[in-house]
């Protein structure tokens, strides 16, 4: 089923940005206010997929909206994860002491 699958994919989006690595690198890289607000913005949604899930067979536009939502929860889970590629790039220059990245 796919909305279930939506809601799955926002709890995987939450526990990524709730990991220490994250927060960490967040800090690193200036944008820790930034993923703390998506954090709590991704936390509502969350809620708000779980009560649509319960409607769905209701109300028919909950299926293309819940839709529409998985595509923006890959989208961000797209850039969280070339967020965390960055941040791997940079601890391996580091640790190599190169300067090429």
């Amino acid at each position: 089923m796919a909305e279930s699958f939506v809601v799955d994919i926002a709890d995987s989006l939450l526990g990524k940005l709730a990991s220490y690595a994250y927060e960490e690198a967040s800090r690193v890289y200036g944008v820790y206010k930034d993923l703390q607000g998506f954090k709590d913005t991704l936390s509502i949604v969350s809620g708000v997929l779980l009560d649509a899930e319960h409607k769905k067979d209701q109300k028919h536009g909950l299926c293309e909206w819940l839709r529409q939502i998985q595509n923006i929860c890959f989208d961000a889970e797209d850039v969280l994860d070339e967020f965390e590629l960055q941040d791997k790039r940079k601890q391996v220059v580091e640790a190599s002491g190169s300067t090429l990245v």
